[in-house]
């Protein structure tokens, strides 16, 4: 029998609180929301083809909220890249 979602978060999610912890100081929810978000778009957006628009449907968001989300992913994106 597989992990439940929520073997699986505890798992991943701990690691993640414990790397996070030992480089920022507070703003870990944030953080991990921000990164579930992020995951969650990419799939959708994956599962439809780049369809936006079913995508913006199947997430509950409007078009123009997830291009400005896809937009700030990209930025963050962008300036973690620079920081390596």
């Amino acid at each position: 029998m597989g992990l439940s979602l929520y073997d699986i978060l505890r798992r991943d999610v701990k690691k993640m609180v414990h790397g996070i912890g030992e480089k920022k100081n507070g703003n870990v929810h944030s953080l991990i929301m921000q990164e579930v978000e992020n995951y969650i778009i990419a799939l959708v957006l994956e599962e439809t083809k780049y369809n936006y628009f079913v995508a913006a449907k199947i997430l509950g968001i409007s078009r123009s909220t997830l291009y400005r989300k896809i937009e700030k992913f990209k930025a963050e994106d962008e300036k973690a890249q620079e920081v390596i």
